[in-house]
């Protein structure tokens, strides 16, 4: 296989397409909440700890089903994992189309959560078994993009069409299209990883190695940087960053959602961007991935101050930057990969997604306790209220950066 033209062969195409709409449909629907917030508090009376919590419900099953995955993903591969988990997303939009009360939507975010939960790990669980290690930076860049183009259009496009077929009639639509999605995975993605079956542990020795995996050094070293990063990324893209707009930048929607989009550009460009600027600086002698890493970690903490300073309008053209950061970490994917023998990506990747995700989860519900604590005037939650957790967010991306460099610097004299 010739690596310059990787993207334009069969196999890449044969992963690629039904890998990239599965993350497509895990960023957009796990996004939509931000656009949908006003709607939601409305029609089911929720208080801002409500939003967050049903919001977040999203990231802690997304998390949590992240131990089984990484087993399945090593046992069986991607296509015989992802393809039947997709199912899940199918009955969680439909529970949330038919939803009636605060329960249901809870459950359909969980449902959905599950269901999506393989997206991202299985497509780099196959490209590392079926590509070649030193393509993957790019490959994972190309992939990650798809999630930030669904980020993109659960914004103004998908508030357009709440307007013109009401939002349970889209989310009877997106039900299909997950169904979509998995027959794409089950009949298009290669069946096995190259070499063929091979002699594996018990399911439930293999989960143990996965929870040994939080005692390794070396997990703990790349994990908390991109922790912090991606938490901030799907608290707000996720859910805060509407609300932010609308009531600390005092925008209307439409103004709001054009910001959103903004945001959602900037985590696009990220994504797509980490891999290839992560090849292009090391090509140069310029910046190795870890210092790549430690860098987009920092500039983001910066960047989270400033906004949190500003707390104003004045600081709405920031959320892309912060984005564009947040995502930069994801390069901690391809640095983990070179640390675990192949046997163990499935589950080291799935391990440190769930850790991001846990702590995401709380991030997201987090801000709304703190929000919750403040009075609302004029049906507009409190700036102070968003401010006070900014803060917060920004202490831990702190904490991180300087961990991770601590941790750099320790391990280079020896």
């Amino acid at each position: 296989m010739k690596d310059k033209n990787i993207l334009l062969t069969p196999l890449f195409l044969r992963l690629f397409i039904p890998f990239g709409v599965g993350y497509f449909l895990s960023v957009f629907l796990g996004s939509a909440n931000a656009t949908m917030a006003p709607m939601l508090v409305t029609e089911f009376m929720l208080s801002p700890s409500d939003l967050g919590f049903m919001s977040s419900i999203y990231l802690i099953f997304f998390g949590l089903a992240q131990f089984p995955l990484g087993v399945f993903l090593d046992r069986y591969g991607a296509r015989a994992t992802l393809a039947p988990m997709l199912l899940f997303a199918v009955a969680g939009a439909l529970v949330f189309a038919a939803a009636e009360g605060f329960a249901a939507l809870a459950l359909s975010r969980a449902l959905i959560g599950i269901g999506l939960s393989g997206s991202l790990m299985a497509a780099f669980k196959a490209y590392a078994s079926w590509l070649p290690a030193e393509r993957l930076p790019l490959v994972y860049s190309v992939q990650s993009l798809m999630g930030g183009l669904g980020g993109m259009f659960a914004t103004r496009p998908i508030s357009v069409a709440f307007g013109l077929f009401g939002w349970r009639q889209v989310f009877v639509t997106l039900a299909a299209v997950c169904l979509c999605s998995a027959s794409l995975v089950w009949f298009v993605v290669p069946n096995d990883r190259p070499g063929g079956a091979v002699k594996v542990d018990s399911f439930v020795k293999q989960l143990w190695k996965m929870f040994g995996f939080f005692g390794d050094r070396r997990f703990w070293l790349v994990a908390p940087t991109v922790t912090a990063a991606q938490s901030v990324m799907f608290a707000f893209l996720y859910l805060w960053v509407g609300p932010w707009m609308l009531d600390v930048a005092g925008m209307e929607v439409s103004e709001a959602g054009m910001y959103m989009m903004l945001a959602f550009g900037g985590a696009a460009l990220g994504y797509f961007g980490n891999g290839i600027l992560a090849g292009w600086f090391k090509s140069r002698g310029w910046l190795t991935w870890e210092q790549l890493y430690l860098l987009s970690g920092v500039l983001l903490t910066f960047v989270l101050a400033a906004i949190t300073l500003i707390n104003g309008r004045c600081a709405a053209p920031l959320w892309g930057i912060v984005m564009f950061l947040s995502t930069m970490t994801m390069i901690s994917f391809p640095i983990t990969r070179t640390m675990y023998a192949g046997d163990e990506v499935g589950r080291v990747l799935s391990l440190l997604n769930f850790t991001i995700f846990l702590f995401s989860f709380i991030v997201q519900w987090f801000i709304g306790v703190v929000i919750d604590l403040y009075p609302v005037s004029e049906g507009h939650f409190s700036p102070a209220g968003y401010q006070m957790s900014l803060a917060v967010v920004v202490v831990f991306n702190l904490a991180s950066c300087i961990w991770y460099y601590y941790g750099m610097k320790r391990d280079n004299s020896r």
